[in-house]
């Protein structure tokens, strides 16, 4: 967990496919992710559309190219909120405060390892059946939040987001990737 201690500010660069029973085909978007600080956090999309998405003092905003931004408060979306503190928790070297809502499972060495979050409760339950995140020594490779339906969202983070995908990359691919049979 030391090792996934950021000093904000932050930035990672990523790719994310986000794999649905309602897709034909995976969702792959790319951008940058920052952590600018106990419960300020912001997702920036910038292929193949713009999007922004900031996190910051229990109110959610999207920045849409086009579009006029949205706005919705935390307490609307407590499995939100519940995720902003576990990822802000675990960027701070925080673990006792990622073990109130998470069970941490850590294998692996410094070469490679992952680290299984699975939520404690029942309302985070019913969207997120896991978070795992894979690396080797102090840096994220992989990041894939699977949930009770079968869906996926893979994240491939730092590095790993400069890798080419396929023509028409699979969640296999990924999942390969991930665990580092693909390099």
């Amino acid at each position: 967990m030391q090792k996934l201690t950021r000093p904000a500010p932050a930035v990672t660069p990523f790719v994310e496919a986000r794999f649905s029973k309602l897709l034909a085909k995976p969702l792959i978007v790319s951008g940058q992710l920052e952590y600018t600080g106990a419960e300020q956090l912001a997702r920036t999309v910038t292929s193949p559309f713009k999007e922004r998405t900031e996190i910051r003092d229990m109110t959610v905003t999207v920045l849409r190219e086009g579009r006029s931004p949205r706005r919705f408060s935390l307490k609307r979306a407590p499995e939100l909120r519940t995720l902003l503190d576990s990822f802000a928790a675990i960027l701070g070297g925080d673990r006792s405060r990622v073990e109130k809502e998470f069970d941490l499972d850590l294998q692996g060495d410094d070469a490679a390892w992952t680290l299984v979050m699975t939520p404690k409760q029942s309302r985070i339950q019913q969207r997120i059946r896991s978070i795992t995140v894979t690396g080797a020594t102090d840096e994220p490779r992989c990041l894939v939040t699977a949930e009770p339906d079968g869906n996926a969202t893979i994240m491939l983070l730092a590095q790993a987001a400069a890798t080419t995908l396929p023509d028409s990359p699979q969640r296999a691919w990924f999942e390969d990737f991930c665990r580092g049979s693909r390099n």
